[in-house]
């Protein structure tokens, strides 16, 4: 990671290989430039630092103007409040993907015995055969506690009862087991 400087000061950061090679076409450049041959092309090399924990629903993390300490210039990181779109373009984005996991979760399940998915094994419940009919009303079954559960869930979020999960581990838990009936 680089930064151009200007005038001893930083003016572009991040500053990439490519950029370099865009602004000096005419030279052929090393693979692993020396800092020195860097500081000919006015290009800095920037040490990385951990960046803070933040909670990434309703906080941005970005990368700020790195700072020169211990003798070598190190990446900054800051923490602002998201704006109201931004949380809820989030909060979409994670609706969506617990959503699609949860849909996932039943499809896989269906799958284990050889259906193409939920949607297919439930169609099953009105079948003449008996195992058959079983496990599609068994699906058809799974299916509705599994969406209701997670509406529930969904609402508790919304509501500010239940804290904001960071994604589908957080929930999948709490949704009722998916487990095949046994036959004698």
């Amino acid at each position: 990671m680089f930064a151009l400087v200007e005038n001893g000061v930083v003016v572009k950061h991040p500053y990439s290989a490519t950029d370099l090679k865009r602004a000096h076409k005419e030279i052929s450049f090393p693979k692993n430039p020396t800092d020195a041959q860097l500081a000919d092309w006015n290009v800095l090399r920037v040490f990385n630092s951990t960046p803070p924990t933040f909670n990434a629903l309703t906080e941005v993390l970005e990368e700020t103007t790195p700072v020169f300490t211990d003798n070598r210039w190190t990446q900054v990181w800051s923490v602002r409040a998201a704006t109201a779109e931004e949380v809820a373009q989030r909060q979409q984005q994670l609706q969506d993907q617990i959503t699609a996991a949860t849909q996932q979760r039943l499809d896989d399940f269906a799958r284990e015995r050889g259906y193409d998915g939920i949607l297919s094994a439930c169609t099953y419940a009105s079948s003449a055969v008996p195992k058959f009919q079983t496990e599609g009303q068994y699906c058809a079954n799974s299916r509705d506690d599994t969406w209701s559960t997670l509406y529930v869930i969904l609402a508790e979020v919304q509501a500010g009862t239940r804290a904001v999960p960071t994604g589908f581990d957080d929930i999948e838990a709490d949704l009722p087991e998916l487990a095949w009936p046994v036959y004698s």
